[in-house]
């Protein structure tokens, strides 16, 4: 292991990093000391600073502060709370209550035989730091376990609460689901207000979550990031999906400071299915980089992509979605969108679908756009007696309406909805 000095910009995050007992620690925390702080000549955070998150020292974060929970969701779910990333049984619903569901604290679980089976091979530790420096020492996070055909009777809401400031927060969650089962998930976060002087979040949530889809399975994930004035957040999400298995997750970014969302997908068994979608309403000078990766592993699979964002103020959003087909994946059908609305001139959109093929059987297509609101549509609303300010938030949510359309649960869209109108009056 190298020896790392004080001027070393990941000496100040390594004194929260040595000492843990997680599986894989030891390896992980040699990969932070190897892997350097990416900068914008690192092509995959080209547009994404990072090194500012670097330059002050965190504290370990603390799971007993007094926090005021938010209203329930209106509908019936199993709700789990993570206060600065640690499990807060005293606020969380009895997770006790379905045969052949495990819904705990993951720290409760490292020594079981599906743990010890699965943990970090989703998430490998050689090429990203951040997924290193989250594998040296996870606060704690969420296992779901659901056995053999299965479903979970309703959607485990899952609560992340960020508290005061300057801590290193490192959420880690497994979710596993053998042949046939069934899970939803809504994964809120959200924050106390902090002092982000000078554009620097003085905290940072750095979250790993690996799924493993069994055959037959499905696990749809929805994620909420309303973080106002809140610390940076970068997250990763490995997911393998096996035969006739069905991932979707949907991100909703709704307010943050600077955030970093990852989903890397394998389909590794023939009729597998992907669904990413993803909406953004960036104002402020909130910056958000989804970043998402579907690797066609075998033939007969499918994806289906689409992220809409609209960016207004100083907000800055980056695109960068890969699709991958392996040579022997024909009968291959993946599609994916990237679609932008600018308001304003000092809003900045960075977007980059790609397609890498290698398969000659294959219905693959990709595109991207980056414009501003109609200008005839516009029109026609203020010809028809309504004011410039109602026109267009009629126009951006109409834009924003295709993506939230593709969520199935009618009681979360309906939450979604409200969320994204109360927003689209602030742009």
């Amino acid at each position: 292991m190298s020896t790392m000095t004080a001027t070393d910009p990941k000496a100040t995050v390594l004194p929260q990093l040595e000492g843990s007992t997680w599986p894989g620690a030891a390896e992980a925390l040699a990969q932070v000391h190897a892997l350097p702080v990416p900068t914008s000549k690192t092509e995959a955070w080209k547009y994404t600073r990072v090194g500012k998150l670097f330059s002050q020292p965190y504290a370990a974060p603390t799971g007993d502060a007094n926090v005021a929970l938010p209203a329930r969701l209106p509908f019936n779910t199993t709700r789990v709370v993570f206060v600065n990333g640690h499990f807060r049984a005293d606020l969380s619903d009895d997770l006790k209550g379905q045969k052949g569901v495990v819904i705990d604290s993951l720290k409760h679980h490292l020594a079981h035989g599906p743990v010890k089976e699965h943990y970090g091979t989703l998430a490998p530790t050689s090429e990203r730091l951040f997924t290193a420096m989250n594998t040296a020492a996870p606060t704690d996070g969420l296992i779901l376990l659901v056995t053999k055909g299965v479903k979970v009777e309703r959607p485990i809401h899952v609560l992340h609460i960020t508290t005061s400031a300057r801590q290193l927060v490192q959420p880690r969650d497994l979710f596993m689901l053998h042949e046939g089962a069934e899970a939803e998930v809504i994964i809120e976060h959200t924050a106390a207000p902090f002092d982000s002087a000078q554009g620097t979040p003085q905290s940072l949530v750095n979250s790993v979550r690996e799924c493993v889809v069994g055959e037959g399975a499905r696990l749809t994930v929805h994620k909420l990031q309303h973080e106002i004035d809140g610390p940076a957040n970068i997250s990763f999400e490995g997911v393998r999906v096996a035969a006739k298995g069905h991932f979707s997750i949907s991100t909703t970014t709704l307010d943050g400071a600077l955030i970093r969302n990852e989903v890397k997908v394998s389909l590794a068994g023939p009729e597998a299915h992907a669904e990413l979608n993803g909406v953004y309403l960036l104002n402020g000078t909130t910056h958000c980089d989804n970043h998402t990766y579907i690797g066609h592993d075998v033939p007969d699979c499918t994806s289906d992509e689409l992220y809409k964002g609209i960016v207004a103020g100083k907000g800055t959003s980056v695109f960068n979605g890969k699709v991958y087909v392996k040579q022997d994946a024909q009968r291959t059908r993946a599609y994916q969108s990237n679609a932008n609305i600018l308001l304003g001139d000092d809003a900045k959109v960075y977007t980059k679908p790609e397609l890498e093929i290698y398969a000659d059987d294959v219905k693959c297509s990709h595109g991207c756009t980056i414009g501003r609101l109609d200008e005839k549509g516009l029109f026609y609303l203020r010809s028809r007696g309504v004011s410039e300010a109602e026109a267009r938030k009629l126009m951006a949510h109409a834009f924003i309406t295709e993506v939230v359309e593709r969520v199935q649960n009618e009681e979360w869209k309906a939450v979604l909805t409200s969320l994204i109108d109360a927003k689209l009056a602030t742009l």
